[in-house]
């Protein structure tokens, strides 16, 4: 089920780990001597409590977490997409195992695309 959202949650997670990770920051590294204009991210940081100073630690960790989550994702439907538009049955044929392996850690969708291009080779 992960891996059906997974574009979706990376990119959700990734946005509120990089909020946490910058009112966190600031709650702790400023606190009380935070410019006028960031009062109101220290505000943000208040509800947190003692945790605000975990969160420096664990925030930017998810942050980085996710974001290597997106793009992987990227990189594979990339990958899978080069080499599911080639014209060359061949080619097809000698990249098989690549291509099944990432059509299965993909969504479902993109398996399709691969028994799509599959009907179309005759295999």
């Amino acid at each position: 089920m992960i891996t059906e959202y997974r574009l979706e949650l990376s990119t959700l997670l990734s946005l509120l780990f990089g909020f946490l990770t910058v009112v966190s920051m600031v709650g702790v590294f400023l606190g009380d001597d935070a410019p006028s204009y960031l009062e109101f991210i220290v505000e943000l940081g208040d509800p947190f409590g003692d945790w605000l100073t975990w969160l420096v630690v664990i925030a930017p960790v998810g942050l980085v977490v996710c974001v290597w989550w997106f793009y992987d994702y990227v990189k594979k439907t990339r990958e899978l997409a080069k080499l599911i538009d080639t014209p060359s049955k061949a080619k097809f044929v000698r990249n098989m195992d690549d291509i099944e392996y990432l059509a299965w850690v993909l969504p479902m969708r993109f398996e399709s695309q691969v028994i799509e291009k599959k009907k179309e080779f005759k295999l």
